[in-house]
Formats: C-alpha cells, structure tokens, sequence
C-alpha cells in the first residue's frame, strides 16, 4: 500500500494505491491520523488506484470518517474502483460515505 497526500485549494487530499486489508489497515490508520494532525482541513480520498479493500479496510474508512467527524471536517471518496465499490455495496455503506466519480465532483461538493 502507498499512501500519498497533498493540499489541493481548500483540502488535503490523499491518494491511495495498492491494497488496504488487515496487513496494512494499522499503517493507513497511523498515516491518516498524522495528516488529520496536521491538516484540519476537509479530506477527499482519491481511490483510483486502491485495488482492494476488505472488512479491515473497511473499519478503516468507518474509523477515518469518524475522526473527521468528530472535528466537523468533511471527508469525501472519489473515483473507487469496481472491487472497492463492492465491498461498500456489501457491507451497505454507500449511504454513511460521500463517494464522487471524480476528484472535480469531489471538491464541487465541499
């Protein structure tokens, strides 16, 4: 997994390659809170090249969101490929996260 985040305008926005599962869900939660620390600023997370995520992948975007929440920061998903989208269809999380087609939809939607 590759973890990369950048401000853009009047975001941070992350970008995510590879696989999030319970080898690396730890590692995403420790990056993502460092950026958190860092940025109080909304987070839109860029999935076009996450290739699978499972239920460990999952809590960590349960827990990301949370976090957000909790400091009244906006957190969007753009661009999940079809196997990330899936997952989220399964568990019946579509409704709990903001999820764009693209990173421009994304920050249209801020």
């Amino acid at each position: 997994m590759q973890i990369t985040g950048e401000m853009k305008n009047n975001a941070f926005v992350v970008s995510l390659k590879g696989r999030i599962d319970m080898e690396t869900s730890n590692e995403f939660n420790t990056i993502l809170e460092g950026y958190l620390e860092a940025n109080f600023t909304p987070f839109i997370v860029n999935c076009k090249d996450l290739e699978y995520i499972n239920s460990s992948g999952l809590t960590s975007f349960i827990h990301l969101s949370q976090m957000l929440e909790s400091f009244h920061l906006q957190l969007l998903f753009c661009e999940l490929q079809p196997p990330v989208q899936e997952v989220i269809d399964i568990a019946a999380m579509g409704d709990h996260f903001n999820i764009y087609p693209t990173e421009k939809e994304a920050f249209n939607n801020l």
